[in-house]
């Protein structure tokens, strides 16, 4: 099992769809199971309000924080093709396409963040099954 992200930093507009890319590569006959699972990044220092309105104000996300300090949530799974929504995201246009691309629909506030595509087959254990993609969202171009 090798699972890749193609784009592992993405840069979106508000309310401007998204589609973040996720392979797979399988020797399992079954379809697996794709989940992505969304992390908030670490929480910002005080004093730094922590609105991105452009892209050089993009924020670390390479000092590490325990999951206690973030917010962690299911957005969605796919097992076969049938797609179930964590609860955050129902309502909204999200899915999971083709085999594991997300789709995220306009672009809103609370969706940047870290997005991890995880990909397990009972059929095949060995190798690499998570990705992980940032996403950032900005204010205005």
């Amino acid at each position: 099992l090798q699972v890749t992200v193609t784009d592992p930093r993405t840069v979106a507009l508000l309310f401007q769809p998204v589609l973040l890319r996720c392979q797979y590569q399988t020797v399992a006959l079954d379809p697996p199971i794709v989940t992505w699972k969304y992390k908030s990044f670490c929480p910002t220092p005080p004093g730094d309000n922590g609105i991105v309105t452009s892209s050089g104000d993009v924020p670390d996300v390479t000092s590490p924080c325990p999951d206690a300090a973030r917010t962690v949530r299911i957005v969605a799974t796919k097992q076969g093709g049938v797609v179930t929504l964590g609860d955050f995201y129902r309502g909204r246009g999200v899915t999971i396409l083709g085999g594991a691309e997300l789709s995220l629909g306009p672009a809103a506030w609370g969706d940047s963040g870290i997005y991890i595509c995880t990909v397990t087959s009972t059929q095949d254990l060995e190798g690499n099954n998570e990705a992980v993609a940032e996403l950032v969202v900005l204010g205005k171009a």
